[in-house]
């Protein structure tokens, strides 16, 4: 798939994100049965961090960044597989958000570390899209949102960017065609064993503006699913309008800004969007308003109530590796 140009194809037609409420509610019923909760405002009120991004600037693209220089944007996604694109992402956020917190796993009692991945990997994304790709469960483009929590919850896990010579695959380098590797034949146990070393506990669908920015807060990643397309330039501030048109896509969620300057300008907050397009799919100014951050390459800003004309998911415990012996990770505390 090689020719394959993303912006081109999804303006084409290119089905790479549905919700399908069937698979909603499969996931979570799945959800509840392995102890979770899929309603985001029970999540964030039970664990006590509903409004507490209240009034604030959640950069969590830059805790990634700063455990794993130059891991975003990475490559242009190379075929239809979107939503495992932006499922990494929210997986990687949540993740990275655990190691800088430096607690004991929830489950393992472990306190996880930084693994180490090469240069290529991390430049790659760290964790491998390809490997949820494997459980879309057709042979064909495209998933849903929900589906991918299903599965990342339970069979396909996290699958850092390295060789593994046990199965005869190396996921260092983003391939498409390693991506289609299966599909409606599903991965053998050998694979599932491995994914399931590392899985993400548990997803939650998020309904409101302030589920998403509550959770973002508190070191949960996010992705979303919409029909809803963007312009390609950002404005002085790096936010684009929804334009006419649409994207049958999956993105992730890096960042909120809820400070009442930016409401004042925007007439509401903001939240930011990695596309998995690469870098130079769009252009504009990248700097976050009255700050020195720099939002990704191939990011923006846009209207956080536009989401909810789509679906957004949030990952939660991530079952990761042990620390190992050192000093800093080159991230500490949350912005």
């Amino acid at each position: 798939m090689s020719e394959f140009d993303p912006l081109h194809d999804y303006d084409a037609g290119l089905r790479g994100a549905w919700i399908d409420p069937r698979e909603d509610e499969i996931c979570a019923d799945s959800i509840i049965r392995h102890g979770g909760d899929p309603d985001g405002s029970s999540v964030a009120h039970a664990w006590e961090f509903a409004d507490k991004g209240k009034g604030q600037l959640v950069a969590r693209w830059e805790n990634v960044m700063r455990v794993w220089p130059g891991c975003w944007p990475g490559p242009p996604q190379g075929r239809g597989d979107c939503v495992t694109w932006a499922l990494m992402r929210g997986a990687l956020t949540s993740w990275t958000c655990e190691i800088i917190d430096g607690r004991p796993d929830e489950v393992s009692g472990v306190v996880e570390g930084k693994p180490e991945v090469s240069p290529d990997g991390v430049k790659n994304c760290v964790l491998a899209s390809e490997a949820a790709y494997w459980w879309r469960g057709h042979n064909g483009e495209g998933w849903t949102c929900s589906g991918a929590a299903r599965a990342i919850t339970n069979d396909c896990g996290i699958w850092i960017r390295q060789p593994y010579p046990e199965v005869r695959l190396d996921l260092t380098k983003y391939n498409d065609v390693t991506a289609g590797k299966w599909g409606s034949a599903k991965p053998p146990d050998e694979i599932r064993n491995i994914g399931r070393q590392h899985l993400v506990r548990t997803a939650t669908f998020l309904k409101s503006v302030e589920e998403i920015r509550d959770f973002l807060y508190a070191g949960y990643g996010c992705y979303f699913c919409s029909m809803l397309k963007w312009s390609n330039a950002r404005d002085e501030n790096g936010f684009s309008p929804v334009v006419v048109g649409s994207w049958a896509h999956a993105q992730g969620l890096v960042g909120f800004d809820d400070r009442p300057e930016t409401i004042a300008l925007y007439g509401e907050p903001l939240a930011a969007v990695l596309n998995s397009w690469g870098g130079r799919w769009n252009r504009g100014p990248r700097t976050v308003r009255g700050t020195s951050l720099q939002i990704p390459e191939g990011a923006y800003w846009t209207k956080a109530s536009v989401l909810l004309r789509g679906q957004v998911v949030a990952l939660s415990s991530v079952a990761g590796w042990p620390a190992r012996k050192l000093t800093n990770y080159g991230a500490e505390g949350n912005v």
